[in-house]
């Protein structure tokens, strides 16, 4: 069993994750801004788990939906808001919007709008870490759909043969898009597919939070180890459209109480209270993250654009 320290760090960063992606379809449908977002809801636990185990030295590289996974590694909500809402503060200056970010000094070396595209790149980081004799490993995050492409097999395949360390994590929300899973592939056990290429196979699921926290711990501590690469499939039914506002009706939408046997979010909150009787210090938790994100949102708002010349900083670099 976790003990109450873990339990809570786990709860604050998903949940401040949650009220970040709350915060952002708030003002999306109070037109204080407009942008792409692409929700996490649901998916928050992987992302802080992530967070934890990641040491100094680890790198990150997410998906378009990568709100979790950017908060998790410690990089600024600020900074995230700032970026999509396109102002000079933001984590890209501005110009990444949701897709293309990069905080470098918190492990987050790329996110990536390809489905599938950070895989590649993950075995390459992998590499340099291999080739330098650094005791470091890469979390890659990436979806289920991200399994049928091309840059998957490839990379699984470099991957098991070199014995990179890598923890591949797939979060299977069993939709690709607005396509489900069970059209796009015959074999739906993904973790499956990665075996063939020698990597070791692990499958968990974000309703068992605690359970799913010492998995990822398990994992990494593999990979870390030296024995090779992981694949970690981690079921983690989708609880929203692909993309704020976007249509539901091509979803089996789970009811409000299927949502609470499988919310991490609130399964991990009921865990806490049960166990340590504190829902007074879970309130207080909650209430004081809520009121630093609308701090943050309301700075990022009110901050300015990039001027022109902004353009071309940070496309370059140079040469010593």
């Amino acid at each position: 069993m976790l003990i109450k320290e873990v339990l809570l760090d786990l709860y604050k960063t998903s949940f401040l994750i949650r009220a970040v992606d709350k915060k952002i379809e708030e003002g999306l449908k109070d037109n204080d801004f407009f942008a792409l977002h692409y929700p996490v809801k649901g998916q928050e636990i992987v992302s802080a788990s992530i967070g934890i185990n990641k040491q100094p030295g680890d790198k990150i590289i997410s998906t378009y939906r990568c709100l979790g996974d950017l908060i998790g590694s410690g990089s600024s909500y600020y900074a995230y808001f700032a970026e999509i809402m396109g102002r000079k503060a933001g984590i890209s200056s501005g110009k990444g919007g949701c897709m293309h970010l990069c905080s470098p000094e918190n492990g987050l070396i790329a996110t990536t709008g390809i489905v599938g595209g950070g895989l590649p790149i993950a075995c390459g980081a992998a590499l340099s870490i291999q080739l330098e004799g650094a005791n470091n490993i890469v979390f890659v995050t990436f979806g289920d759909g991200a399994t049928t492409t091309g840059a998957y097999h490839e990379s699984m395949n470099l991957a098991g043969l070199w014995k990179l360390p890598v923890l591949f994590v797939c979060i299977n929300n069993y939709y690709t898009l607005h396509t489900k899973l069970s059209r796009i592939t015959v074999n739906t056990e993904l973790y499956t597919k990665a075996e063939p290429y020698g990597l070791k196979a692990v499958h968990t699921e974000v309703k068992t939070p605690d359970a799913l926290h010492i998995t990822i711990s398990e994992c990494a501590e593999y990979v870390r180890s030296g024995r090779g690469p992981v694949f970690l499939e981690i079921s983690c039914p989708r609880l929203q459209g692909h993309m704020a506002g976007s249509t539901t009706e091509y979803m089996d939408l789970p009811s409000a109480e299927e949502v609470s046997q499988i919310d991490s979010l609130l399964l991990l909150r009921k865990k806490i209270v049960c166990l340590y009787d504190n829902d007074s210090e879970v309130d207080g938790i909650e209430c004081q993250i809520i009121r630093d994100v609308s701090t943050a949102y309301d700075k990022a708002l009110n901050s300015s654009y990039p001027d022109a010349p902004d353009l071309l900083s940070e496309v370059t670099g140079s040469i010593e």
